[in-house]
């Protein structure tokens, strides 16, 4: 083979995803033809540019309504009947305005191939005429646009177009309720930009419970998704976890335990060829007769040496217990989750910081994690309250939170699950959903950090910025109400240093819990490198 031959069939192409502002960067040096001569100029890189490509659509996809499991058809694909006469599924949206104060057109869309089908709600219209930023003009005072509370009965999709080739801040979030029935609880999740790779963390099997995976593809291009499987004894093989095709517009939903049946704890790594998707699993509990929780399991971090869970309430040592105590309650209990990708064993460092600082676990939070596989690691012991857990490991690992609420022994409960979770950066927006008490749990581990919130109030005026100082290896707890006003309804939050977020969800008059991710805003996503080399 020639050189040249050889030369070519070693290069590769990188090519990264396009940031919110539309900015694809050209990384590394590219090498002349003159490399195969010999001379100095031979080696001379060629510096690469900045090309500015334009903003695409904002996506987020939204999650239908948690609904009983019937039956199953062919291969894993299940039947649904109504959960119960109380059931609501809502989506709550904000959409925020650029630097001059204008708002870009954003709907709330019904998940189709149809591109042409009506809106579900219209957020914000379409501006008349967009105007080009004036050097040197001072910004206009920002605004946002709200969704109200929302009822639908499928999965959704949020759509805001970009201004002037940038996108703008904008989220939704989905909130499933019941006071009755096998499914009664809350469910949450905030709606996610699709993606062709997700970890999901926190399903169980056994017999009474059942995990289904519902994906959701609102592009133009099908989906090839393949599922990796772990569980407490390593990776799961399952033909049927092989191609699964989704098509455009489009939602499947997947019953687990045909895949990994009699699993306590099951992780799920997904990755799509095609176009990007979002997924999460409805993971719920029956006992009997007795509802024991239901909740929407979202994408947790991806592994990493690192992770980072906040969200986390306890019960009373006492009450918890007396729980988890009762025949078939043994899952019934606050605890952690951690699943290893990698060929090899890892020992995990846990730390668990509460609100006054740092708490001890029992044989000082020290936890071997099998490889390939889900360990769980109890979190019982811990007085009643709110937690983050920061994990260390020497491989890569990512990991989710199980907590549980109730009242009494013999009576429904319902779960949450807090997942690994990212950095918050700039203008990253928490969107606070009707029917529902809301409070933010925010954790800086390394170090203190300075949070700023911008309270959106719901005729879409911004008021000023609120400051939080986190101290370092504290959880603090934020009643949204106290800091900026019942007429709140979410914050673009802006953090100067190293902190985590996540909202938790209580039920008025019942025991309903869950948890939402803060999304990582569209506007504040780093560029990401094209690379060409060898």
């Amino acid at each position: 083979m020639s050189r040249a031959k050889k030369n070519h069939s070693r290069s590769g192409l990188l090519v990264g995803v396009l940031s919110g502002v539309g900015i694809a960067v050209v990384a590394g040096a590219l090498v002349g033809a003159g490399t195969v001569f010999p001379g100095p100029a031979a080696s001379k890189p060629l510096q690469a540019g900045s090309a500015q490509l334009p903003a695409g659509q904002t996506v987020a996809n939204c999650l239908g309504p948690a609904q009983l499991l019937q039956g199953t058809g062919n291969g894993t694909d299940p039947q649904f009947s109504p959960a119960s006469a109380t059931a609501k599924n809502q989506i709550t949206a904000l959409v925020g305005s650029n630097d001059q104060a204008v708002l870009p057109n954003g709907v709330l869309a019904p998940l189709s191939a149809d591109a042409s089908a009506s809106a579900l709600a219209t957020i914000s219209s379409q501006p008349s005429s967009v105007p080009s930023p004036s050097p040197g003009a001072a910004p206009a005072q920002p605004k946002a646009a709200a969704l109200p509370a929302k009822e639908v009965n499928s999965s959704s999709v949020l759509r805001v177009d970009p201004l002037n080739d940038r996108r703008t801040p904008a989220a939704a979030v989905q909130l499933f309720s019941a006071s009755d029935g096998d499914l009664q609880g809350l469910a949450g999740s905030s709606c996610q930009p699709p993606a062709n790779e997700l970890w999901l963390v926190g399903g169980n099997t056994q017999v009474g419970r059942t995990a289904i995976l519902n994906i959701s593809n609102s592009s133009s291009t099908p989906a090839t998704v393949n599922l990796d499987l772990f569980g407490a004894a390593g990776q799961i093989q399952s033909s049927g976890a092989r191609g699964l095709l989704v098509a455009p517009g489009a939602s499947r939903a997947i019953v687990l335990a045909g895949l990994a049946p009699d699993q306590k704890n099951l992780a799920v790594h997904l990755r799509s060829s095609g176009g990007p998707v979002s997924a999460t699993i409805q993971q719920s509990v029956l006992r009997g007769l007795t509802a024991g929780g239901v909740e929407n399991l979202t994408p947790v971090a991806a592994p990493s040496q690192r992770q980072v869970i906040t969200g986390i309430q306890t019960l009373a040592p006492a009450l918890a217990a007396q729980i988890s105590g009762q025949a078939d309650y043994q899952d019934a209990q606050t605890s952690l989750q951690v699943a290893v990708p990698g060929s090899s064993d890892t020992v995990v460092q846990v730390k668990v910081y509460g609100q006054s600082g740092p708490v001890a676990l029992p044989n000082g939070g020290v936890l071997t994690a099998k490889a390939g596989s889900v360990t769980e690691l109890p979190l019982s012991g811990l007085a009643a309250g709110n937690y983050t857990v920061d994990l260390s490991s020497e491989a890569q690992v990512t990991a989710s939170v199980r907590s549980v609420n109730g009242t009494k022994v013999a009576a429904p409960i319902d779960l949450a699950s807090a997942p690994a979770a990212s950095k918050i950066t700039d203008n990253q927006m928490i969107v606070l959903p009707s029917g529902a008490s809301s409070k933010l749990s925010f954790s800086a581990p390394t170090g203190a950090a300075t949070l700023s919130l911008v309270p959106v109030k719901s005729d879409g005026s911004l008021l000023p910025a609120k400051a939080l100082q986190l101290r370092t290896a504290t959880t603090v707890i934020i009643d949204p109400a106290t800091l900026a006003g019942s007429a709140v309804v979410g914050f673009l939050a802006s953090s100067s240093g190293e902190a985590y977020g996540a909202q938790l969800l209580s039920q008025s008059g019942g025991v309903g819990l869950t948890v939402l991710s803060i999304p990582r805003s569209v506007v504040s996503q780093p560029n990401s490198e094209i690379a060409l080399g060898y």
